[in-house]
């Protein structure tokens, strides 16, 4: 699966412009890191990837494919998606919430299998004795879980997570990351995620673009984009990278 993203302009009105001619390509077996700091335009780029938001100009295509011309459910079982939190009211249990993750595939019903997959995801991720909690009275970080492991059940091509380590200890940062990074090598997926945390962006991606004010400044391998005069110039902080791969204040 390759996701090509060609001169795309946004922006909430004539004198609010939030994205300004951005272009990236990637494909199935990379972890894409989207930094900068907040207001650049990170989330807005996974919103419009994902149709929550359509683009004044430029093109989104997965294999050569304009997702626009895509229908809802088609579209849905090449591209899912990680909110930072929902602020919608999610009625039911952890289990009904994951399973919704299954809806591009169910046609009448849903089947043994696709509550067998469910399970398997709810165990991954440790939240076995959370699946008929109501998702309601759950905390922000097993919130957050319950939004990854519908994802995965999911089971798309395309993963979009906008921070998805928000709310959540380091032991569960980890897993989370280690969990995208299994996605990418083992399943051969791309993932394309919104990221605060520049160590773990070094740590894991891939490939990384560097945003300001909706503009791409820096876009590539991750040490070569993440290096002291780009942060320098984005952030207004200087660093060292320590071990080639902890970015470290100075």
């Amino acid at each position: 699966m390759r996701l090509d993203v060609k001169n795309l302009d946004f922006g909430y009105a004539k004198k609010v412009q939030i994205l300004h001619n951005i272009n990236f390509s990637a494909e199935s077996g990379q972890l894409v890191s989207l930094i900068g700091p907040n207001g650049s335009g990170k989330t807005t780029i996974i919103k419009c990837i994902n149709q929550i938001l359509s683009p004044q100009s430029g093109q989104i295509l997965l294999d050569d494919i304009n997702i626009h011309t895509m229908r809802t459910m088609e579209l849905a079982k090449k591209i899912g998606y990680v909110p930072q939190m929902t602020k919608n009211f999610m009625g039911g249990t952890v289990l009904d919430a994951v399973l919704m993750g299954r809806r591009p595939y169910i046609k009448w019903k849903i089947t043994d299998y696709d509550v067998t997959l469910v399970l398997e995801i709810l165990k991954k991720l440790e939240i076995t004795h959370l699946a008929h909690k109501e998702y309601e009275s759950l905390s922000g970080g097993q919130k957050q879980k319950v939004l990854i492991a519908r994802a995965l059940a999911q089971d798309p091509d395309v993963y979009l997570f906008d921070e998805p380590t928000s709310f959540l200890d380091i032991k569960n940062q980890l897993e989370i990351m280690n969990i995208a990074k299994e996605l990418v090598h083992q399943h051969h997926k791309l993932v394309i995620m919104v990221v605060h945390d520049l160590t773990m962006a070094l740590r894991y991606s891939d490939y990384i673009i560097l945003l300001e004010k909706g503009s791409i400044i820096s876009q590539g391998a991750a040490h070569e984009v993440l290096n002291p005069e780009n942060i320098f110039n984005v952030y207004g902080v200087d660093v060292n990278i320590l071990d080639g791969n902890y970015v470290a204040p100075i």
